[in-house]
């Protein structure tokens, strides 16, 4: 079934991917309607059903895709609309899942402790199972059946259709009228077909035919010879080879057998069915070239008397598509333009196959990938990466929760990924140094999650580095990684490749599980003098190199989407990150570098309501706020410090008084409470908790206790928490409710 729905994925965007190219030979053909040949009309239908016909196609910089956003990868196509629900459980990713970076507590002072964020195969929610590949729904299944279901009928149909049409071919008579011969070989020597052409006749059908693709013959019903004309029949015989000629009785099949795979496409019906008509307008142009513009009335007289005679009485088996050619409609397009007809006009010019190459360029084609080699995608300019903002925490490793300003403030030009797969979300970048005592960033990581509410169920991410690490020895360090962590049987071996033409590895981890042997693939390749390493991700090949083929330098877009405001902890590293703070948390934060003349500002961070307090529900659980870390090392070297926070107070202060407690987050997601009483200091009343565990009674009795002040200023709740003694807790609290908000546009 997962096979059913790979391949009718596939048919999915050859068939919206033709679909755009039909409307578009629609717009085309009403837009010129009077000025384009019908053999120029048909044509431009051949190319609607070649783009149906065949799976694959060219990548091309000139192709319509490119307006479209259709990129060259099915998968990235259909996702839009038929969700992938992601199976995880290979060596592969728990190698990702065991290296994916948590959420960790910024010091030892918070309320809460790092929760691990892979669900237990138990947990796994409906619908998500594991597995080392994609399960698709159940309605995508159900889908793909009803298609392959209708897919079988109608082929069954064609099939019989062939197989009846043999069984009464053989119940035909040969004609032998030397005055029928003498007309089929005089119009055969006029269109230029040297291979005789049988004429059978019966009673079976009351219309003339031209059938067999490899040897061709005409059904001719029988006695009707005695109806029509010397000059008749020359009209009907030139028709039937004119269709020979043009080829059309495979393109009559072919688009029958097109019909029959797309058929849960409406456009594709018209579009045959549109085709179809074409054909016969393109049909008649041919006779008339042939036979001459002085026969376009005799002949048009010919079609009109012929189909009025015996189109009522037709019963031979159709084909999957609509006649159309007694369609009232039609007829008169035929005979207007069967009247209107020039020598010359079927005759192809070089403007109308130029125009038709052209279109041909552009449908037959498929969006280009992205350079991933930098041969023609340039890298913004460097002082792209400048910045005005100053540096208030300098700091060897970064972490951003948006790729724009990561992309700012690192040392180098890098590419990230434009498309991603379903469901997966940018989670976080962290920029660093090569060793700790450089102050250039010269590496990076980017984290991509999949997520269901808070519950991670994938992740992939993108290592890069432009300290100058070659591919062998980022395959080295690989290695010794991997077998040094491995807990199973593993082997590691690389290929070399070229990736998007650039040098490259492709590195296999095999891992045997319970005698079974699981693949997962890394790619390590060289894009402009960068090294960039694909990680993780319960993907198959194909989709990892479709990632990477995505990839290019950051624009406006990416910088739009590839933001995660949900991340727990956010570094604030200079001026600019501060601004963003004070603008989500949504007031002027307190921000003084200096507090009771001896603890000084090591870091601040913008965080969520978990480190403040125990949340109302889910959506006061992302509150942001700011979190400030001050220290001091004493006489012993022992860092003492505290952290302060500020986030808007709704109504937390008012609840803590009358409930006498605050509420914490303890480490198994449930709530504690540490008795509050009310004091004054400084002349304004602040709320001083009782001592307690981090966790409550989950707490150890020998762990250290803590002690919380808060105090309300304005629609801001302040808290400075302690941990054991040692530290003038009263007069700390007093001097940080003296300091005002800060100016941050002259922060000093």
């Amino acid at each position: 079934m997962e096979m059913l729905c790979e391949i009718f994925i596939g048919l999915w965007y050859s068939t919206l991917a033709a679909s755009a190219v039909a409307l578009l030979v629609m717009a085309i053909l009403a837009l010129f309607r009077h000025r384009i040949s019908p053999r120029i009309r048909h044509a431009l239908w051949l190319i609607v059903l070649v783009r149906l016909l065949l799976p694959v196609f060219p990548d091309s910089p000139v192709s319509l895709f490119h307006m479209l956003h259709f990129g060259t990868d099915i998968k990235k196509a259909v996702s839009l609309i038929i969700p992938l629900t992601e199976k995880e459980n290979n060596p592969s990713a728990e190698r990702s899942r065991n290296s994916q970076e948590k959420e960790y507590v910024h010091n030892d002072y918070s309320m809460i402790r790092p929760e691990e964020d892979t669900v237990p195969d138990a947990q796994l929610p409906a619908g998500v199972e594991n597995s080392a590949h994609f399960s698709h729904p159940w309605g995508l299944k159900i889908i793909a059946a009803v298609w392959l279901a209708g897919m079988v009928a109608l082929l069954t149909y064609l099939f019989v259709y062939m197989l009846k049409m043999r069984r009464r071919f053989k119940t035909l008579t040969l004609v032998t009228d030397p005055r029928i011969l003498s007309v089929v070989d005089d119009c055969r020597r006029k269109f230029g077909i040297k291979r005789p052409i049988p004429v059978y006749t019966g009673s079976y059908a009351r219309s003339p035919y031209i059938s067999g693709l490899f040897r061709p013959w005409i059904y001719f019903p029988e006695g009707i010879d005695k109806e029509l004309s010397v000059q008749q029949l020359i009209h009907v015989f030139s028709h039937e080879l004119a269709h020979h000629k043009r080829k059309d009785v495979a393109w009559n099949l072919l688009g029958s057998f097109v019909l029959a795979v797309h058929w849960i496409n409406p456009v594709v019906w018209m579009s045959i069915k549109r085709m179809k008509t074409d054909r016969e307008l393109a049909c008649d142009a041919c006779v008339l070239e042939v036979l001459g513009e002085t026969e376009a009335v005799p002949y048009g007289m010919t079609i009109i008397g012929f189909l009025k005679h015996f189109s009522s009485r037709r019963n031979q088996p159709n084909l999957l598509y609509f006649d159309g050619s007694t369609n009232t409609n039609q007829l008169v397009r035929r005979i207007e333009m069967i009247k209107s007809f020039k020598a010359g006009s079927y005759k192809l010019s070089a403007v109308a196959v130029l125009g038709v190459v052209l279109l041909s360029a552009a449908t037959l084609t498929n969006a280009a990938a992205p350079a991933a080699g930098g041969s023609t995608e340039q890298a913004p300019a460097i002082a792209t990466a400048k910045t005005e903002d100053r540096i208030l925490f300098d700091s060897s490793s970064r972490s951003y929760d948006n790729l724009e300003k990561a992309a700012k403030v690192a040392g180098f030009k890098f590419k990230a990924p434009a498309a991603l797969p379903e469901g997966y979300k940018f989670h976080e970048i962290e920029l660093r140094s090569k060793t700790k005592d450089e102050a250039k960033l010269t590496k990076a990581e980017v984290n991509y999650v999949l997520r269901v509410g808070e519950r991670h169920y994938g992740s992939f991410k993108l290592q890069i580095d432009s300290s100058g690490t070659s591919l062998d020895e980022a395959y080295t360090e690989f290695e010794q990684h991997e077998k040094k962590t491995a807990v199973r049987e593993t082997e590691i071996r690389k290929e070399p490749i070229t990736l998007y033409g650039m040098q490259a590895y492709k590195v296999i981890v095999t891992t045997k599980v319970n005698a079974k042997k699981h693949e997962g693939w890394s790619y390590f390749w060289l894009d402009g003098g960068v090294l960039y390493q694909f990680d993780g991700g319960a993907f198959s090949d194909q989709e990892k190199l479709d990632i990477i083929a995505s990839m290019k330098y950051p624009d406006q877009e990416m910088y739009k989407t590839q933001v995660n405001l949900d991340l727990l902890n956010v570094g604030i590293y200079d001026t600019g990150d501060l601004r963003r703070t004070a603008e989500l948390i949504g007031f002027t934060p307190k921000f003084s570098r200096q507090v009771a003349g001896q603890f000084k500002m090591s870091g601040a961070s913008m965080v969520q309501k978990l480190y403040f307090g125990y949340p109302d529900n889910d959506e006061d659980k992302k509150s942001k706020l700011l979190d400030i870390r001050y220290n001091r090392t004493d006489e012993q070297g022992n860092i003492q410090g505290f952290p302060f926070m500020q986030i808007k107070n709704g109504t937390m202060y008012e609840d803590m008084k009358k409930n006498g407690n605050a509420a914490f987050y303890r480490i198994d997601r449930k709530k504690h409470t540490a008795p509050v009483s009310a004091m004054v200091l400084g002349g304004r009343e602040v709320l001083k908790t009782a001592k307690y565990k981090i966790d409550g009674e989950l707490s150890s009795p020998d762990e250290i206790d803590f002690v919380s002040y808060y105090w309300k200023e304005g629609d801001v709740c302040f808290q400075v928490v302690f941990k054991g003694e040692g530290v003038p807790q009263e007069d700390i609290v007093a001097d940080l409710m003296n300091e005002k908000a800060a100016d941050l546009n002259n922060l000093k």
